[in-house]
């Protein structure tokens, strides 16, 4: 709801070019996140010494060193990257925004062991308080400078609230510069298969946005970044649910040698079929969404946004199936999932490129979950985890979304033609 909130204030106060330069900037921050991705959350969740200060202070320095490296690839990374894509007016934002990677690692981790603890709705509040803020301020600093630093500015103001936030609803020991050879080789060993995964997470999250960036003009490509920031919304909140509320049931499951199975689907309770609704009606309703919120500038962001739902209605779903896998042992199953999202998304993208038409990518990304889902499915099944009478009541509730969705849409046109 504060996407929607900040895309609606924002787009009348900023034109699509600022919006494809944030695009591109948080396309960035992704990449190199992910590049370099350890698995931190998972592996104090974990870990049987996650009480323990001085292993903590040992995983902080880990992760501090990490912001101060991101930040210097990212500084790195600007004038290189805005001559490839085309676009001058990228450098000397993406060169600033680069600086709050250091704030951002340097974040508590006694929020990870509020996590394990079950402190879901503490841990949660750290990024509403980030995502109000960062809000707030992009809209008050867009008033008067009407460009793209007053988005700049307000990632700054979002890391810093982050950080403070994190330490306020999380007390505990003071970390310290603790570097720790053990505990450094152990966090790699963990994080193989993660790292190699989130590579290729990587490579799904952001290739549609390197290859749009460079095939479409700035200002349309702003108005593809405003669907996909839409369709991405929702998918926030699934992601949050498979790490906070899936992955510990299944985790906690695994350590006690109990059933998966129903672990997992005991954490399908009305969000997430609310979920599995909402993403349904987006498809129905996408056209509907997009004239209700955006000037005319903004019309064509329905068609994209129609598309892109598709695979947001599944995402809560294929994650929690991802975040299964991974707690009880099985990380190359969710390493499979992303093997296979690659393999369409690159071969989309290299049609899309060399023949000219963008609208192959956009509807591969769009359908991109439905083969992954399948796949889900037979491999669960192949683990005895699978509960088909639960599945199906789950598409069902993302068809009947998608129903009501364009029966508003046509009734909401028919009723104000002019809308």
């Amino acid at each position: 709801m504060l996407r929607i909130v900040s895309t609606v204030c924002l787009t009348r106060l900023l034109a699509p070019e600022v919006y494809g330069i944030t695009g591109i900037i948080m396309s960035v921050f992704y990449m190199i996140n992910m590049v370099t991705d350890i698995g931190l959350q998972a592996y104090v969740v974990r870990h049987q010494r996650s009480d323990d200060p001085d292993f903590l202070s040992s995983v902080w320095t880990i992760h501090a060193v990490r912001g101060f490296v991101l930040a210097a690839i990212g500084m790195a990374l600007a004038w290189p990257l805005s001559v490839a894509l085309a676009k001058p007016q990228l450098t000397l934002p993406l060169l600033v925004a680069s600086l709050v990677l250091i704030i951002d690692g340097q974040v508590t981790l006694h929020q990870f062991r509020g996590l394990r603890d079950g402190r879901v709705q503490r841990y949660s509040l750290i990024d509403l308080v980030s995502a109000a803020s960062q809000t707030l301020s992009a809209i008050i600093l867009a008033f008067f400078f009407r460009n793209v630093w007053a988005i700049v500015a307000s990632m700054f103001v979002a890391s810093a609230m982050k950080l403070w936030a994190g330490y306020i609803l999380f007390p505990g020991s003071r970390f310290r510069f603790r570097p720790d050879r053990t505990v450094a080789a152990d966090l790699w060993k963990f994080s193989q298969v993660i790292a190699v995964s989130s590579a290729l997470t990587l490579i799904i999250g952001q290739v549609d946005k390197l290859v749009l960036a460079r095939m479409l003009p700035l200002s349309q490509f702003g108005i593809y970044v405003i669907a996909a920031s839409l369709s991405a919304a929702p998918i926030a909140f699934a992601a949050n649910y498979a790490g906070a509320i899936v992955y510990p049931a299944a985790a906690v499951a695994t350590r006690g040698s109990r059933s998966i199975a129903n672990a997992y689907y005991r954490c399908w309770g009305r969000f997430f079929y609310l979920y599995a609704f909402g993403g349904g009606a987006l498809v129905g309703v996408a056209d509907l969404l997009i004239r209700i919120l955006y000037d005319p500038r903004y019309l064509p962001a329905a068609h994209y946004l129609s598309i892109l739902a598709v695979s947001t209605a599944l995402q809560m779903t294929t994650r929690s199936m991802e975040s299964v896998q991974v707690a009880s042992g099985h990380q190359r199953v969710a390493l499979e999932f992303n093997v296979l999202r690659v393999v369409c998304l690159l071969g989309a993208a290299g049609l899309a490129f060399f023949r000219g038409q963008p609208a192959v990518l956009v509807f591969t990304i769009g359908l991109l979950e439905i083969p992954i889902y399948a796949f889900g499915l037979f491999r669960m099944s192949q683990l005895h985890q699978i509960r088909w009478g639960r599945e199906l009541s789950l598409v069902a509730t993302i068809v009947a979304g998608l129903i009501v969705g364009l029966l508003i849409d046509m009734a909401a046109l028919a009723i104000f033609p002019k809308l």
